[in-house]
């Protein structure tokens, strides 16, 4: 198999991360297709103590009871931290790909549980699809995000078994052949074989604050007979988990939502059907493997085709991250805890991406966020242009001070000798895009022209690199093509 061209490496390093600097990509570029997805896809054998020690210096989550060390505002903060710096871009994408399939929020689930949450997440994100759901549905956020605690022998509670079904495995109709899939009656009796479910705290002597165990209380498990699917037996909630994980229509429906998030969108025609069956094919051979589902779809030829190619719409974080870790941009998060200015705004990328309508930990609904043309109305977009405004011109003296800053060695790296070649040095770090000729030429234009409209030339001189190559920056991160992924 060939070499990655430059324009494969950068689509690789969007979709299973968060982008990358030139360097990145030219490094990638080195190595063939299924090599290049393996280097991604096997992040556990990555070096990643750069990124911990940071977070050592940076967090201290020892003991969830303080407040004023965790919070809602904190856990986006460390979210952001890991996002930026990690070395292992592609756990943290799938982190937020399941953060959003499996999606409860801090309106309702205390901090605590949405951070144990995020830690079973990363931590099963490629393991079998039924350990990921049992950790998922045994979690404390789960169970208090839909009711699980409240769901006893008697009076069943039905909210976890119909999004079990719904919005987590199977889909209400099946991905490919469209047939129902479940009855309401399926749905009661479900109900019922997740009463009891509940879990403990730690103790009080207990020193890991985050100890909280799972157990079946047996005095409000329902232990009689339940009738699902057509079959009848004492069914447990561990039974129902491996019966739906092991459906077809829950690797077709796992398949699609996996497709869309990382290539392109599908729909009904025959051939998109054909391509869903084609990786559910994977899911039962593998015995239900997230991780051989993915390495499937990342060699594929449709993901490197045409249609996936800038196909999607980057969602806010994707923008964030992306922008900082392709143009290099220093972030630095702060120290533990807060309380002075600068802590404040360290918290800066979290409030952004609530801005732009993605705040982590809190998605809209149970079903998540909507993606792709739902991340773009007109009060978002403009927003998206704000953010790239104070990317662009944020300066400081102090490239030490919590927040995010480009500095001006690193604008001066992007900088050639001529207005053609720092704007096409840009668009390739920023992309790489391919705008078209009269957008280009506007580009050129702009750095050459004064603030009366005058046509002056072009000097890379610092003045130049202050306020008109940060100004470039500006405008390209607002063109339309910036914002597809």
């Amino acid at each position: 198999m060939a070499i990655l061209k430059y324009e494969e490496a950068a689509h690789l390093l969007r979709r299973m991360g968060f982008a990358g600097s030139p360097s990145q990509i030219e490094e990638l570029a080195l190595k063939e297709r299924a090599a290049a997805v393996d280097s991604l896809l096997n992040y556990n054998q990555i070096d990643n103590s750069a990124m911990q020690s940071l977070l050592d210096r940076s967090f201290d989550f020892s003991n969830p009871d303080e407040f004023p060390k965790f919070n809602r505002a904190e856990l986006q903060r460390w979210w952001f931290t890991r996002m930026v710096y990690t070395s292992r871009p592609f756990e943290e994408k799938m982190t937020l790909f399941w953060h959003n399939h499996f999606a409860t929020a801090a309106s309702k689930v205390p901090e605590i549980f949405m951070f144990i949450q995020n830690q079973t997440l990363r931590a099963h994100a490629l393991d079998r699809f039924d350990s990921l759901l049992s950790a998922v549905a045994k979690d404390p956020a789960m169970l208090i995000w839909l009711d699980g605690v409240t769901n006893v022998r008697g009076k069943a509670n039905e909210n976890f078994a119909r999004e079990l079904k719904e919005l987590f495995t199977m889909g209400i109709r099946d991905a490919v052949t469209d047939e129902p899939l479940y009855t309401e009656m399926d749905v009661q009796e479900t109900a019922r074989c997740f009463t009891g479910w509940k879990f403990f705290g730690p103790a009080r002597t207990d020193p890991d604050r985050f100890n909280y165990r799972f157990f079946v209380n047996p005095s409000e498990f329902d232990n009689t007979a339940k009738t699902i699917y057509g079959q009848t037996a004492n069914f447990s909630g561990d039974d129902i988990l491996g019966i739906i994980a092991a459906k077809r229509a829950t690797g077709r429906f796992l398949v699609k939502k996996l497709f869309e998030f990382f290539v392109y969108p599908l729909d009904s025609t025959a051939a998109d059907k054909a391509t869903i069956e084609k990786f559910a094919d994977v899911y039962i051979a593998s015995n239900h493997s997230i991780k051989e589902v993915l390495r499937a779809i990342f060699v594929s030829d449709e993901f490197f085709g045409e249609r996936a190619r800038f196909g999607l719409v980057k969602s806010p974080v994707e923008l964030i991250v992306g922008s900082i870790r392709m143009l290099g941009v220093r972030f630095n998060p702060g120290a533990i805890g807060r309380g002075d200015r600068g802590d404040q705004v360290s918290y800066i990328l979290g409030g952004i991406s609530a801005f732009l309508g993605q705040e982590l930990f809190n998605p809209r609904d149970v079903s998540g966020w909507k993606l792709n043309l739902g991340w773009i109305n007109t009060s978002w977009l403009l927003n998206r242009f704000t953010y790239a405004a104070l990317l662009a011109t944020a300066r400081t003296r102090d490239l030490n001070s919590p927040g995010i800053w480009i500095a001006h060695d690193q604008l001066r790296s992007y900088t050639k000798g001529n207005a053609k070649k720092t704007v096409q040095k840009l668009l390739t770090a920023l992309g790489p895009i391919e705008a078209d000729g009269k957008t280009v030429r506007q580009l050129r234009d702009y750095l050459q022209t004064d603030d009366r409209g005058n046509l002056v030339g072009f000097t890379n001189d610092d003045l130049t690199i202050d306020k008109k190559v940060r100004g470039l920056v500006h405008l390209i991160m607002c063109l339309s093509e910036f914002q597809l992924n």
